[in-house]
């Protein structure tokens, strides 16, 4: 096969993890979550991002609190 692959490397930085959050606080940076999930449900979703053909568009968020639970997102 032609496969390649890289190294990311970053450093843990306050002040732009600030500026992030104010971005999506503005409404102005949107992430796509495809599908979040509760602590309970981690297993599913590890065994849905390892399948091929998972059918999410977007990341897989996990939801932490009492009222957390699965839903997919539009």
């Amino acid at each position: 096969k032609n496969a390649s692959y890289h190294f990311v490397f970053t450093r843990q930085n306050r002040g732009k993890l600030d500026e992030l959050s104010a971005l999506i606080e503005r409404g102005q940076l949107r992430p796509h979550v495809g599908a979040v999930y509760s602590l309970a449900d981690i297993p599913l979703a590890h065994a849905r991002l390892e399948s091929r053909n998972n059918g999410v568009q977007g990341k897989i968020a996990i939801a932490v609190g009492p009222s957390a639970h699965f839903k997919e997102t539009p």
